[in-house]
């Protein structure tokens, strides 16, 4: 009778599921390949042993013991990715081009047919506790160059590599602004209460009551400028009547300080 009966009126009769919740699970399984015990965990009503428990019932068939069901040779049979991705693990060879399976869900078609197109072999399924399939796995497959390559690790990599890029020139873009704002208006800072200018080997201090001075070298100047005047608009008379003993690129920062300034050069 057991045999006969879904999965779904099993899982009523033992009391794990409610049939609204049931019928829940089957109206969100149409139009698509999920089964009904996948949907039912991932809603958070069912546990993995209880669908294993309970697919034994159904099926007939005894929830295999990991360690006496492995055998060595099969070790090499399927990567470790691909038997992550559908929780199984091959465990012996048989007869007529035969490979039994260890399966959290031995009625999973799509894993199924993935895992014989991969190896050639006609898949036998055998139910396995999803804690023991995780376990046997790192414990007896060992770790080849399709776990490397393989699409899950380049959908990771590329999603990985794609954000450190993202970030590699958001960051690229911020240091270049900040070079050439500090290679056109160099740095500015206050000191008590002197504001300090600072670019092309020349220094331009604000004091708090409008005092302004000039520390620094022009370029086609002799000697160093260490001079004060009353104010940012007599400052810059100065650096007009010296505007031969500035570079291009001082002159025009120069210009750009005093326009910080009110009233601006005139």
């Amino acid at each position: 009778m057991t045999k006969n009966m879904r999965l779904g009126e099993l899982l009523v009769q033992h009391g794990l599921v409610d049939q609204e919740r049931i019928e829940e699970a089957l109206r969100l399984q149409v139009g698509g390949n999920r089964r009904l015990g996948y949907l039912l965990i991932k809603m958070g009503l069912l546990s993995d042993d209880q669908l294993l428990e309970t697919l034994s019932e159904q099926l007939n068939m005894p929830i295999v013991n990991m360690a006496e069901a492995f055998d060595p040779v099969v070790k090499r049979t399927l990567p470790r990715y691909l038997c992550r991705k559908y929780h199984a693990i091959p465990l012996r060879f048989g007869d007529r081009n035969l490979l039994q399976v260890g399966m959290l869900d031995p009625l999973d078609a799509e894993a199924i047919f993935d895992i014989e197109n991969f190896t050639g072999k006609v898949v036998e399924p055998v139910l396995a506790r999803k804690n023991d399939i995780s376990a046997a796995i790192c414990r007896n497959l060992p770790l080849s160059l399709k776990d490397i390559f393989n699409p899950q690790v380049y959908n990771r990599v590329a999603k990985v590599a794609t954000l450190v890029a993202a970030l590699l020139l958001l960051a690229f873009a911020v240091l270049l602004y900040r070079y050439v704002q500090t290679e056109k208006y160099g740095t500015i800072s206050v000191v008590e209460n002197t504001k300090l200018y600072k670019n092309h080997d020349l220094i331009i201090g604000i004091e708090g009551d409008g005092k302004a001075s000039i520390f620094g070298h022009g370029a086609y100047a002799t000697g160093y400028y260490s001079v004060t005047f009353a104010n940012a608009e007599v400052l810059g008379n100065f650096v007009e009547q010296k505007k031969q003993n500035f570079s291009d690129k001082q002159y025009a920062w120069l210009g750009w300080v005093f326009s910080q300034q009110r009233p601006t050069v005139q």
